[in-house]
């Protein structure tokens, strides 16, 4: 049902806001996004700069008219990374840092079976938070592996729950960035039930991919984040009209597959999850009719072999498929170049099948050369809005940084300057209804 992938070029260039510009040597990566009015669309990404590796910075939103690469009305932060977080009350400083965003919610104005839906208009987008130590000596973050106590003390999710304003020309904070904590739990070191069981979980970090509605009238919602371990589990938040916020209200059963970054979607009456292998391998892939109850053992289907982000939607065309890298089949031997997308069947073991290339960074003759390990990840397909075309947004980027220990090299200025948001159209062979439907 897929015609053909057009690549459309970068989306976002440079975070206009202080201390997040190129010229402070950041950059735009991490994408995501959603619908918030019949108008309105808005993006979220993190920042990231160049001492280190995973050297993830800052959350920031763009509300676009129009599309979702319409003209840019504002641009904000929703969080904001620092190098003297002190997150014991110590008087310790780490880097706070912030990444991988997701959001969702019903847009204002939406219909739902005909009707304004109670929770139209609030949105929550969600991120991993982490503390990273500096090399005073050198300016560099040092491996997070060298100090996995602190990451498992700071390792986290934060949320922030807003509105479109009356103009539509902003948002409005409802709720201000604070830990997600299950309902139940807002205090103590459990966090969610997972974490006060028997083999409790110490830390939780973040799914790629928006969280999809639960119920008919989407006042309930539900992903799957992964938990230390190699654990992962389902969430699901839920509207209170009382409070006009979303809770935390569930944690599903642990699944204990050794496998992280996982993605949730319906599927033909039932649910699939999918989760990227611990040190590469085969997807991990489950289908259940509950993601709360019982989940079968994981299947392992021999391709893609992945070891890199992957990302796992139903499309607007109804075909279940991934977004990852393979280096079995890539022409550069990399993880992360080019981005492929696969047809899945659920039905057949979770079959991969015509494999669609979205983007190739050397193909496109981008300067970025193999050795520096041309980077194409973090793809995203933003819910659709109504048409043929559906948007995936992706993160391009050098493999170097500015550390001469980190492989060997250092980033060149041409390098930085590809590096940020792109951006593909997936043309259907007919036209669909949008996601949501407005009153005319």
């Amino acid at each position: 049902m897929i015609e053909q992938i057009e690549y459309r070029g970068k989306l976002i260039h440079e975070c206009g806001l202080p201390g997040e510009t190129r010229a402070d040597d950041v950059f735009p990566a991490h994408p995501n996004g959603i619908q918030v009015s019949a108008r309105r669309f808005l993006l979220v990404y993190a920042t990231r700069t160049y001492r280190g590796g995973d050297d993830d910075l800052s959350i920031v939103y763009q509300l676009r008219d129009g599309a979702y690469d319409g003209p840019l009305l504002a641009e904000g932060m929703l969080a904001k990374s620092v190098n003297d977080w002190d997150p014991f009350d110590d008087g310790s400083a780490y880097v706070r840092q912030h990444g991988h965003p997701v959001a969702f919610g019903v847009p204002r104005g939406a219909l739902i079976r005909g009707r304004p839906a109670p929770n139209a208009n609030l949105f929550v987008v969600k991120w991993r938070v982490c503390a990273r130590v500096i090399d005073p000596a050198t300016g560099f973050l040092v491996a997070s592996r060298s100090h996995p106590d602190l990451s498992a003390r700071t390792q986290g999710v934060e949320w922030v729950q807003f509105r479109l304003n009356e103009a539509e020309d902003d948002m409005e904070i409802v709720q201000p960035a604070q830990p997600l904590r299950q309902r139940g739990y807002e205090e103590g070191d459990a966090f969610c039930s997972a974490a006060a069981g028997t083999a409790p979980v110490r830390q939780m970090n973040q799914s790629f991919v928006q969280a999809v509605p639960f119920n008919e009238d989407a006042s309930e919602w539900a992903d799957v984040n992964h938990f230390d371990g190699g654990r992962l589990a389902a969430l699901k938040y839920r509207y209170n009209p009382e409070r006009g916020v979303y809770e935390w209200v569930e944690t599903g059963p642990l699944i204990e597959e050794q496998l992280s970054e996982a993605s949730l979607a319906r599927y033909r009456g039932s649910w699939v999850i999918s989760g990227r292998p611990r040190g590469g391998g085969s997807i991990g892939w489950f289908r259940t009719a509950d993601p709360f109850g019982a989940v079968p053992p994981a299947a392992r289907p021999a391709s893609p072999v992945n070891s890199s982000p992957l990302t796992a939607y139903t499309y607007t065309d109804g075909v279940l498929r991934v977004l990852t890298g393979d280096s079995t089949i890539s022409p550069y031997g990399l993880n992360r170049n080019p981005l492929y997308l696969w047809d899945i069947d659920p039905d057949n073991g979770f079959a991969a099948a015509q494999r669609r290339t979205v983007f190739d960074i050397v193909a496109a003759g981008l300067p970025i050369p193999v050795e520096s390990r041309p980077t194409c990840d973090m793809a995203k397909l933003l819910p659709h809005a109504g048409g043929r075309e559906q948007i995936i947004v992706y993160r391009v980027r050098s493999g170097m940084n500015n550390d001469p220990s980190h492989r060997g090299a250092v980033i060149t200025p041409t390098e930085k300057e590809t590096g940020g948001i792109y951006y593909a159209t997936v043309q259907y062979a007919e036209s669909y209804p949008g996601v949501w439907q407005f009153a005319t």
